[in-house]
Parts: structure tokens; C-alpha cells; sequence
């Protein structure tokens, strides 16, 4: 078998080489000789490794310096790897041989793969092979018990194998075990999950289990691939039940309706008792604690308890029981009967002499034959309709039948409940309840408070008492709240120390502006009682209120706002005036600009000044007094523009040697008001108002004046002007010559130099 794979591989090669020959062949000798391939078998396969082999041997021929490139390749896709390939450099591994570790495989899949190496620009493949990834199985485990107790057993799981594919769920199952059953699944078991642990291990705790019993149980797994897995199955069988061993003993001290029970507490088995009694039933032949039961305060080996409320002629079941932390244990059932009842009958009671804090009962007690009395009395209380002899008893020491008692100590004005009673072998007996009511005298009467003076922090009050209830009155006053609207002296209170009936009361140190309730209040023996409600408010002060804000007037420069403080809060207004600025819409004024205004009461109206042209500002009123500084709702107003004077045409007329007569109009004051106009004029330049002569005239916008003391035959130039805080605004320029001087005797005969 070896020779004829030695002779198949062989010819492989043969082929190989002939093959390369016959890809690097040309017209002349190749440059590059080829080598010979061989693709190995693979090795370690998983279900997601594999390890390939091959060689590549240099041809004899072959320079030494010639290398060839070593790669696999491989597929699972395409037997001739043709398509879907994957390519994976080679990793030397001795002389001419190489190697790769393929990982990120496909469990249970056919991979193809060969060795390729290159030939110049050709490459050199080697035989192609296959080998087969293990494929995803069930997962392997163990199982092992870390315990067990009556009702539980811990377990512990392994997973030794995932099957190949991720673990997604893993537990225990367990059923009852008996002879020849199977073993446990996830389909006919009970189903545990498991709790990660470390590694692979998990865990378990089988409960509520049946002692001393067996469970055959297994470990699961199942992963991703939806394969699960077992465990070998193990049996495990729960503890052993040590509850108590306890004895049930006789019944005795029968009555009608009581008996006491005894029992006995034999072993403990090892854990300490924490309670026992007896359990018992009329009806069930084996009561447990679910029926009718009571315990015993003191555990005790040997221990009895005193039932009481039976049925008489009746038969009772009754055991013992004990119980410590593993459980219930009961003793042997008994019975007992009850005897009939020893009764007795007792009368209403008749109650008279009642008076404040005394009364007079009678009643009578009929005893059948064969029964005894070993106490009477009657029994009495304000709050228990039936009263029994757990409340107020007296008994009557007397013999007989009959019941006579005086009663004491009552409440003064207290409705009582009274019963008489007899007590016989058999129970305590009881009459029907009379009632009576005790003389009582009366709570004081008072009238609401009435209310006067007030102030920010006063009030006078005053009360009458009405009627003293006929009890002396021990303390009378005035209580009040800001919250409470039917105030008491566990408020506020002052007393009233004056004899009579009457209450006067002056309230100080009270808050301003508040809202208090009031009551008059009077104690007598009886207690204390309050008037109805009377409710004031002290005077209040506030900071001052303001509307109206307009503005007056809006200029360039500053506007007149107007506003009226129409409350001044019940206090002096010390300042009041307008802020204002550009940005905040609530300007204030400590840190926005201000004005005063010069009144301090009903309207004002101040100026703003120093303000921008043609620029938004919000302005809001204020006003301070005591309390604080209060303002308007703000007002938004934008500011004009002005510019300097306008003026229409200049005009002259009348010139002499020495005077001209000019007129103008200011057309426009430019939105400001005009503080100096006229005209002005010069002999070499332009005149202007600061620099050249002027004549500055008064009135209204029209305006005309002479300008004189000119130079004869002179040529001047004249502008009439106006001034506003702008600037100057200035006419159209005029020029004029003044005439020559009429000659005189004195003159030159030369007419130019006149």
C-alpha cells in the first residue's frame, strides 16, 4: 500500500514538473526553472482548526538566489478551488517544507485546500486535498452533590464539552426514582436552572423536597446549535425528618365549657423546641394546627394548657404537639365530652339615687338545682356597652339571691353601662345592660370675640361669658392663630385675670398685614370652652402702586414722561421718579439711569435727558417708601433726530455807501430749538457766525435787520445763519458792493479815489 502511494505521488510530481516546464516554456531556454510542489495531509482538525503541510523543492538547476513565494489555499465551496477561495501565506518550517494553522473554520464542513508557490508569473499548484472540520454535537457533562437536607439537595454541573457550539442554557432535572425508571430529560422532568459558577461548572438547589426520599437526577446543557446534552445520572436521597416525639396525656378539670389538657415532650431529636401545645376539633378525628390550638407559654418537658369556650354535652379530639426547626410533630389523638352547664339567670339591674358621682343597683340571681353561686355583683363602665368583670366590679358579700350595692366614685354627667352577674362552676352569667347618666354640671357659655383698635401689630378683643355652667369659672382669656381657624390655648393665649364675666384683652406684637382667628375661651371643673370664631387683619403697609406711565413729550435729546402713584401703600413716599435704559427691558435704578421727579404724590412728571437720537429705550416709574422700592410696567418710546437750522434766501436792498438792508427766513429750527440767529459778513471770505461780523437779531423765524458802519464802494459777502444745539445752519450767500461817497469840497478831484 505504501509503494503504491509512493509510485501515485511520484507520478504527481513527475506531472508537476512537466507541467511547470510547460508554463514557463518559451521559444528559449527559461530564465526560471520551476519547483517541484507537494501538498501534504492535515492534521490536528477541530471544529473550527486545521493545520495544512506541503513542500516546495527548488529545481537542481536553479540559481541560488531564485525564491519562490509559498501560499495555501482552500475553499469549502468549490472541490477545485475555482471560486470562493481563500488564500493564506505559508510559514516555513524546515527545509523546503511549510505550514499554516487555518482557524475561524465552519464545524461539520468538506475543506478543499492545496499549496501554491510562484513561477515568475505563473503560479505552481500542488495536489488538491480535503479533509472534514468535526462537526457541532451535543454538549458532555458531569454532575456531582454538594449536600443534601430533608427538603433540598445542592448540585453542581460540568460542562466537559460545549458540543462545539456556545452554551445557552443549562440546569438540572430530577423526578422520583424508583426501580427501572427512566432516566430524567427536560421533556418529562422537573426543570432547575443553574446558576453560572466558574469556568464551566454551575449550580443548583433542588427544594421543597420529600423527606427520606429518592430522586434520580441529571445535569443538561444546551447550545447554540440546539444539541442537548446529559449528565450520567446519579440518585440522591434526602435526610432524614427529626422533628419532636411527643406524648398527648389526659384531659381534666372538666367544665361546661373549659378543660386543660397535658402532654409530654419525649426527645427533641437533636433540635430545640421552639413551641408546643395542643391542637383540637369537634369535628375532625385528627386536628392538626389548622384547626383550633393553643400554646403553651413555658416550654417544658412535662406541659398543660387551660382551653376555654367549648360547647358543653360536646366531644372534643385533642393531641399533643411540638415543633422545632425541622418541623411538626404530634402526639396520639384523645377525646373528652363535655358536662351540660351549670347555668344561672340574672336580672336587669334597677338603678335609682342617681346623683353627680353616686348610684344605687339592685338585682336578683336565680340558682337552679343542683348549682351553686360563688360570687355576685354587678360590673359597670362609661365605655363598654356589655361590660364583664375584666372592667369596674363590686361584689355583694351578701348571702342569698339577692343583689344590693351602692356605687361610687362615678363620673360627673358619664353615661354608665351596668350589668349584675353571678359566677357558678360553670362560667360567669350576666343580666342585660341598663344604662343611666350621672348629674353633671355645664362647660361655660361664651360669646365670639369683638374686635377694635386695630393697628400693624395690635388688637383690642373682648368677650362676655354667658352662662358659668354652673361651676365656678377658674381661668377665662383670649386664644388665637394665623392658621388655625378654630384656635385653642394650645395656640397662642392670654389670660384674663379680672373678676366678673367679662373678657378684655389687648393683642400685641402681632404681624403686620396678617389674618387672625380668634376664639374667648372660659374653664370651669368641667373643662374649657370656646366662643365661635372671630377673624381680623392687622393694618398691613406695602411698597407703593404705580400706573399711568406716558410719555409727554419725545424729543432728540430727552423726552417728559408723566406717571401717578395712585397707592402709597399706607406709608410716606420719600422719592419717586423714572429710570430707564437701553438694553433692559426692566430697568432699575441702581443700575440703569434715573430721574427725580420734584412731587411725591398723585401724578409726576420729570425730564430724561442726556439721551441718544433716534435710539430705543424701555423707562419704567418708581417710587420708594418704607417698605421699599416699587415700579411700572416699563414703556418703550424712541427718541428723535435733529439737525441744524434750515434757511430760505437771502434778500438785500437799500445799499448806501455805508449800509445794506438784508431779510431771510428760518425755514426749519431742525427739530432743536434755536438760541441765536442774524446774519453775518465779510470783506475776503465766506463770513461764518464764530469768525466774521455778525448782527444778531431777535424774533421769529422771519428776520431783517440793516447792517451799517460799512465801507464805502466795498464789495462784501452776507449770510444769514440760525444756531441750534447742532451747529449753525447758514442762507445762500450774497454779495454786495457798498455805493461811493457823494463828493464833497474836500474831496480829491479824482473821482476813483472816492
Amino acid at each position: 500500500m505504501k509503494r503504491i502511494k509512493h509510485i501515485i505521488n511520484l507520478t504527481i510530481y513527475i506531472l508537476t514538473i512537466l507541467l511547470s516546464i510547460a508554463g514557463c516554456e518559451k521559444d528559449t531556454e527559461p530564465s526560471l526553472l520551476p519547483p517541484s510542489v507537494y501538498t501534504g495531509e492535515s492534521s490536528d482538525i477541530t471544529r473550527f482548526e486545521a493545520e495544512l503541510w506541503g513542500t516546495v523543492t527548488p529545481h537542481p538547476k536553479a540559481a541560488d538566489i531564485q525564491e519562490n513565494k509559498v501560499s495555501f489555499i482552500y475553499s469549502n465551496h468549490s472541490p477545485n478551488l475555482l471560486e470562493n477561495v481563500k488564500t493564506v501565506d505559508a510559514v516555513k518550517a524546515g527545509t523546503n517544507e511549510y505550514n499554516v494553522h487555518l482557524t475561524e473554520l465552519e464545524a461539520g464542513k468538506t475543506y478543499y485546500y492545496c499549496i501554491v508557490t510562484d513561477c515568475g508569473k505563473t503560479s505552481i499548484k500542488g495536489e488538491i486535498k480535503k479533509f472534514n472540520t468535526i462537526s457541532t454535537e451535543a454538549p458532555s457533562l458531569e454532575v456531582s452533590t454538594n449536600g443534601n437536607t430533608e427538603y433540598a439537595i445542592s448540585l453542581t454541573g460540568n460542562v466537559t464539552d460545549d458540543g462545539g457550539a456556545t452554551i445557552d442554557k443549562q440546569g438540572f432535572v430530577y423526578k422520583l426514582y424508583s426501580e427501572g425508571i427512566e432516566a430524567p430529560t427536560t421533556e418529562n422532568g422537573t426543570n432547575v436552572p443553574g446558576n453560572t459558577g466558574v469556568g464551566k461548572d454551575f449550580y443548583a438547589e433542588l427544594t421543597e423536597l420529600q423527606p427520606e426520599t429518592t430522586y434520580i437526577i441529571r445535569a443538561y446543557a444546551t447550545n447554540s446549535a440546539s444539541h442537548t446534552g446529559y449528565s450520567e445520572a446519579i440518585q440522591v436521597t434526602t435526610g432524614k425528618l427529626l422533628k419532636p416525639t411527643v406524648n398527648t396525656g389526659e384531659a381534666t378539670d372538666l367544665t361546661a365549657q373549659t378543660v386543660l389538657f397535658h402532654g409530654t415532650i419525649v426527645s427533641d431529636n437533636g433540635y430545640e423546641i421552639s413551641e408546643c401545645g395542643f391542637c383540637y376539633s369537634s369535628e375532625s378525628q385528627s386536628p392538626t394546627i389548622d384547626h383550633p390550638y393553643v400554646k403553651v407559654e413555658s416550654i417544658t418537658k412535662e406541659f398543660s394548657a387551660k382551653v376555654e369556650k367549648l360547647e358543653s354535652t360536646k366531644t372534643y379530639y385533642f393531641r399533643a404537639y411540638a415543633r422545632n426547626e425541622k418541623g411538626i410533630a404530634y402526639g396520639e389523638v384523645k377525646q373528652c365530652t363535655m358536662p351540660e352547664v351549670q347555668s344561672l339567670t340574672v336580672t336587669a339591674p334597677v338603678v335609682t339615687d342617681i346623683m353627680i358621682e353616686t348610684a344605687h343597683v339592685t338585682a336578683s340571681v336565680h340558682v337552679p338545682e343542683g348549682s351553686s353561686v360563688f360570687e355576685k355583683g354587678v360590673c359597670y363602665s362609661p365605655t363598654v356597652l356589655e361590660p364583664t368583670t375584666n372592667e369596674t366590679t363590686k361584689a355583694d358579700p351578701s348571702s342569698g339571691t339577692d343583689i344590693a350595692l351602692s356605687l361610687d366614685e362615678l363620673q360627673e354627667g358619664t353615661l354608665y353601662n351596668v350589668r349584675a352577674y353571678a359566677i357558678s362552676r360553670d362560667g360567669t352569667f350576666y343580666s342585660s345592660t341598663t344604662q343611666f347618666t350621672t348629674i353633671q354640671t355645664q362647660k361655660p357659655e361664651i360669646t365670639a370675640p369683638e374686635v377694635s383698635n386695630i393697628t400693624t401689630t395690635s388688637a383690642s378683643l373682648s368677650s362676655h361669658i354667658t352662662s358659668d355652667g354652673g361651676a365656678s369659672v377658674e381661668t377665662k382669656g383670649i386664644c388665637y392663630s394665623q392658621n388655625s381657624q378654630n384656635p385653642t390655648i394650645d395656640n397662642s393665649a392670654v389670660d384674663d385675670t379680672s373678676e366678673g364675666n367679662n373678657i378684655q384683652i389687648e393683642l400685641d406684637d402681632l404681624e403686620e398685614g396678617m389674618t387672625y382667628y380668634t376664639r374667648a375661651y372660659a374653664r370651669n371643673k368641667n373643662g374649657i370652652s370656646y366662643s365661635n370664631t372671630t377673624s381680623f387683619k392687622t393694618t398691613a403697609h406695602y411698597k407703593p402702586v404705580l400706573s399711568g406711565l406716558t410719555a409727554i413729550t419725545i424729543n432728540d435729546d430727552n423726552a417728559t414722561m408723566q406717571a401717578t402713584l395712585t397707592d402709597d401703600g399706607g406709608l410716606a413716599v420719600t422719592e419717586c421718579g423714572f429710570c430707564w435704559s437701553e438694553n433692559s427691558s426692566e430697568p432699575d435704578i441702581d443700575h440703569d439711569s434715573k430721574v427725580k421727579a420734584k412731587t411725591s404724590s398723585g401724578t409726576f412728571e420729570a425730564k430724561l435727558t442726556g439721551l441718544k437720537y433716534s435710539t430705543e429705550y424701555h423707562i419704567r416709574a418708581y417710587a420708594i417708601n418704607e417698605k421699599g422700592i416699587s415700579y411700572s410696567g416699563y414703556l418703550k418710546i424712541t427718541t428723535k433726530s435733529s439737525t441744524v437750522p434750515t434757511l430760505g434766501t437771502l434778500t438785500t436792498s437799500n445799499i448806501t455807501p455805508s449800509t445794506v438792508d438784508v431779510a431771510a427766513t428760518v425755514t426749519a429750527d431742525g427739530g432743536a430749538e434755536i438760541t441765536e440767529r442774524g446774519f453775518c459778513y465779510s470783506i475776503d471770505s465766506t463770513p461764518d457766525a464764530d469768525h466774521s461780523k455778525k448782527v444778531v437779531v431777535t424774533g421769529g423765524n422771519a428776520m431783517s435787520t440793516v447792517l451799517n458802519e460799512l465801507s464805502a464802494y466795498t464789495h462784501y459777502k452776507i449770510r444769514a445763519y440760525a444756531r441750534n444745539k447742532n451747529g449753525v445752519g447758514y442762507s445762500n450767500t450774497v454779495g454786495i458792493t457798498t455805493k461811493k461817497k457823494d463828493p464833497g469840497i474836500d474831496d480829491s478831484a479824482f473821482p476813483d479815489k472816492q
